[in-house]
């Protein structure tokens, strides 16, 4: 029972954490809600429907052939589909994610920190802060999709003690972390990597045999690049053969910075800064007892609280067309691996009290602060439901606001889609060079032509049927990449032309005009997936196998 004391506590919290939305029956939409559900609801119709299509978007994204989740975190996405489906209505996933949310970030630091040997009365508090940080709330309140990859970063991090505590390359924790990430986030998986650099470098220059840690390092590489096989297939695949409009380039970078515009991931929960004063106090006074360990991520974390400031010059370096820089677009996200290493620091240096009385105390209360303030802000934003306007520069509404409201708590989950739509043009396919705004390009070309035609799928493919307009020509709401097919009474159509985004002008004939499309893509794609479906499930077994030899032992 004491070695499931903390996760049940973890749970009983991430239930309280999901209860304003249960009593208040109201949601909270952030700005990336629309792009987000679109994702999942392909997803989730397609494995509703046995119809599956890894690229080509059949059923979100006004069912337009647009390929993202192909190249965002592919398989975690079907696992959100998934979730889409047990749920039944957005107002139930909104609850069942944020819930699942919640218990892995939980999850993951009370094993991150009991790895590190760190005690259970303070490892709890510890994840509870975390649970209740703005690298977490991000997903509740805003639908921000970073959250999900800091949730399993602690989990992702058991390598960096490894590495410098314990001495040791472990070749599978290492490529398996960097590989989960992988398929959740991108983006987050630079920042790991970054995290894991100092950390291998203390590892690798203490060791006397680097020869033979190079080769474990290659293996480990190896085992990675097996894993996400799909991934790095996929971004192939589009990347090669098309001129991609990556997301939108911020040019005022600095702006997002957590001592400016980001400042508010400090006050998540409004304890936090208190809490990072008492780090900083505690750090100065045990500095010349810290361990190698500790100074690394005092060092590590400090890197990165730097990078989330005003002091570097992010405007300057998007200016100068710095292709990394612009990837990252707000520098408040380097905030997110320095809060979890900070609260790993915290908890280590903590642990020097752990036998007193009072640490308990003080742990009992800051989950008691850190769960109401999270509790409390999280209501303040559901009690803005009723003004939510579902109308922004780039969103339009196709529903009155009471109706559109309503949608959200439908079994059906298209309603939703349609009635409020976001044209976030992110991964269109680009064939013509102009300053065209793509936010409006893809309106003009896609929801305004929406109610005009009529869309089925089968077998993957795609089907736009509609009337002859009496004009010679039709520009087709869907979009069309390198490898997509447009086919018509079997025959594969040659002659039309395409708009900057991809969108095909054809001649249409008298009558009812019916085009199926069709995106084939390369035959390495398939040999890709298999050796990632396998590789993840030799390695299951393999674990599997160890832990049951293992329990057979101890028994």
């Amino acid at each position: 029972m004491k070695k499931i004391r903390p996760f049940l506590v973890i749970s009983l919290i991430a239930l309280i954490f999901v209860l304003p939305h249960l009593f208040a029956h109201k949601l909270i939409l952030g700005a990336d809600a629309s792009f987000h559900y679109n994702r999942f609801y392909e997803t989730a119709q397609q494995i509703k429907n046995h119809n599956f299509h890894y690229f080509i978007s059949i059923y979100g994204f006004q069912q337009s052939g647009r390929i993202v989740n192909a190249v965002y975190g592919p398989f975690f996405a079907y696992f959100q589909g998934l979730l889409v489906l047990i749920s039944g209505s957005w107002f139930h996933y909104q609850i069942l994610s944020n819930f699942l949310l919640y218990l892995i970030a939980g999850y993951s630091m009370v094993a991150l920190l009991k790895y590190a040997k760190v005690q259970d009365s303070i490892a709890v508090p510890i994840a509870v802060i975390f649970m209740s940080t703005y690298s977490i709330q991000y997903w509740a309140i805003n639908q921000g999709f970073t959250s999900w990859g800091t949730a399993f970063f602690p989990l992702c991090l058991l390598p960096i003690v490894d590495f410098v505590v314990n001495k040791r390359f472990p070749l599978k924790k290492v490529a398996v972390s960097i590989a989960l990430m992988t398929q959740i986030h991108l983006l987050s998986t630079i920042m790991l990597i970054l995290m894991y650099v100092p950390f291998y470098i203390t590892f690798f220059f203490s060791q006397t045999n680097r020869g033979s840690q190079l080769l474990q390092f290659g293996k480990s590489s190896l085992l990675y690049l097996c894993l996400t096989a799909n991934v790095w297939a996929s971004l192939l695949v589009v990347y090669t053969g098309n001129e991609i409009l990556a997301p939108f380039i911020n040019k005022n970078m600095s702006e997002k910075a957590i001592n400016l515009g980001g400042n508010y991931w400090l006050r998540y929960p409004g304890i936090f800064p208190v809490i990072l004063a008492v780090g900083v106090l505690l750090l100065i006074l045990f500095r010349k007892k810290l361990t190698l360990f500790e100074k690394l991520l005092f060092g590590t974390s400090l890197f990165f609280l730097l990078l989330s400031t005003n002091l570097v010059p992010w405007t300057t370096l998007v200016a100068k067309g710095v292709p990394f820089v612009r990837l990252i677009q707000f520098p408040f996200r380097f905030f997110v691996p320095f809060t979890v290493l900070f609260l790993l620091l915290f908890a280590l240096v903590s642990s020097h009290w752990h036998s007193q009385k009072w640490l308990k105390i003080i742990g009992t209360f800051l989950v008691i602060i850190c769960t109401g303030q999270t509790v409390q802000t999280l209501s303040s934003h559901l009690a803005q439901w009723e003004q939510t306007k579902f109308v922004s520069r780039h969103t339009y509404l196709f529903e009155n606001q009471a109706a559109t409201r309503k949608t959200f708590f439908n079994k059906d989950l298209e309603t939703s889609l349609f009635a409020s739509q976001k044209t976030t043009p992110d991964y269109l396919p680009i064939y013509q060079a102009n300053n065209a705004n793509k936010y409006d390009r893809y309106s003009q070309d896609i929801l305004d032509n929406e109610t005009k035609y009529i869309k089925s799928y089968s077998k993957g493919d795609l089907t736009v049927k509609w009337k002859n307009t009496g004009t010679e020509t039709v520009k087709l709401p869907i979009i069309v990449y390198d490898r997509t097919k447009l086919v018509r009474n079997g025959h594969t159509i040659t002659d039309y032309q395409l708009t900057d985004i991809g969108t095909p002008i054809i001649k249409q004939h008298k009558g009812i005009n019916k085009v199926t499309i069709h995106y084939s893509p390369p035959f390495y794609f398939y040999i890709s997936f298999v050796i990632c479906l396998v590789t993840w499930g030799i390695l299951c077994l393999s674990s599997s196998y160890e832990k049951y030899t293992l329990w057979r032992k101890r028994k």
